[in-house]
């Protein structure tokens, strides 16, 4: 479950924010609205790699001109459909 703290208690708390960020999303809250995400480094490249594999898996999707329902796009990629 994601963490969510004011960023005036989280400039106290930084090093913990860190650590727990290789675990769970850690929000930052300005006026009660996420501000910002403590991500780290670790699960920060794992996003840049995924990204990058789907970019290059649509890529080639284009590149073939192969169509398709969005349905089966999203379970190829492996994403979930939206409700």
């Amino acid at each position: 479950m994601p963490e969510m703290i004011p960023v005036s208690e989280a400039k106290a708390r930084l090093s913990e924010l860190i650590r727990r960020s290789d675990e769970t999303d850690v929000f930052l809250l300005r006026h009660g609205r996420v501000a910002g995400v403590v991500i780290s480094s670790r699960r920060y490249d794992a996003m840049l790699e995924e990204a990058e594999d789907l970019r290059d898996r649509l890529s080639i999707y284009e590149a073939e001109g192969v169509t398709m329902s969005l349905d089966k796009l999203e379970a190829d990629l492996g994403l979930a459909a939206h409700d």
